[in-house]
């Protein structure tokens, strides 16, 4: 069994202050299903109007639209009925690490997730700024994202590192590989100092790329560095939850791992992925 701590209720029928709870319903059911141990609810930051000019540019101010002490409210309730963890994805931008932790300190998380989305104004997955990819080349892509990631672990912000190779997202040219492992090591070196877990995520299976995050040379680095791991799904819709967890933990056995973390009450768990 494993803990799917990386599922979005977004894309359901909502408004700002509304979140039926026939739909959010719908993801427990899938998950019961595909026997995930726990789910973690997340919603990205960047969709409360609290967190308005944490992020660059248009693209993300325009959806600041709802409003996160309803959000947090009612997903305690949902908490309490079904027996969840509630947290964030929080973009990190490092000119507002002090902004961030005080949107962070408004409510007591259970856990939150730290995603590197943007570099400057670059939206990384946002199909209309692929342009960039060529405009900067591989090299400048991948190091600028891992150095923002590294800072995202060094500012004690968060407990997981999300899809952690994103810029392969739409399987652009990647820079070698020698100039990678500089990078991976680079990483999970923070990421063992600062005991922050990476996380397997199965989205890029649905994705262009058609490949879980990270790739398996970065999940070995990891695996050396003692770096502690989560696996989530990125559900953004109750059919996704919990959805190629088999691949997910095929990986993780790969390279040596036999547990992930899931978090219950607001703690931190080792989950065997044998546990029943």
């Amino acid at each position: 069994m494993v803990f799917d701590h990386h599922v979005h209720l977004e894309h359901g029928p909502y408004t700002p202050h509304d979140y039926p709870k026939a739909w959010v319903a719908q993801y427990f059911e899938t998950g019961r299903v595909r026997d995930v141990s726990g789910i973690g609810l997340v919603e990205h930051a960047y969709r409360f109007t609290e967190a308005k000019g944490l992020l660059p540019g248009e693209w993300s101010a325009a959806r600041c639209r709802y409003s996160l002490q309803t959000y947090y409210s009612e997903m305690r309730h949902l908490r309490e009925g079904f027996g969840t963890a509630l947290g964030l994805e929080m973009d990190f931008v490092p000119e507002h690490v002090q902004q961030i932790h005080q949107f962070l300190q408004q409510f007591d998380w259970d856990f939150v997730l730290g995603s590197v989305h943007f570099l400057g104004e670059f939206g990384i997955d946002v199909k209309e700024m692929t342009p960039y990819y060529d405009q900067w080349g591989p090299e400048t892509v991948w190091q600028r994202y891992y150095e923002t990631s590294i800072a995202a672990v060094q500012s004690d912000l968060f407990d997981v590192i999300t899809h952690p190779d994103l810029p392969k997202l739409y399987g652009h040219p990647k820079p070698s590989s020698q100039f990678l492992a500089h990078w991976y090591q680079q990483f999970c070196d923070a990421l063992n100092a600062h005991n922050v877990a990476i996380e397997i995520n199965t989205a890029g299976l649905r994705r262009p790329i058609n490949e879980i995050y990270p790739e398996s040379a970065l999940l070995e680095y990891a695996y050396q560095a003692n770096v502690p791991i989560t696996i989530g799904s990125d559900a953004h819709e109750p059919e996704n939850v919990g959805i190629f967890f088999e691949q997910a933990v095929a990986l993780a056995r790969s390279v040596g791992y036999r547990e992930a973390w899931g978090f219950v009450n607001g703690e931190k768990r080792a989950i065997p992925f044998d546990m029943k």
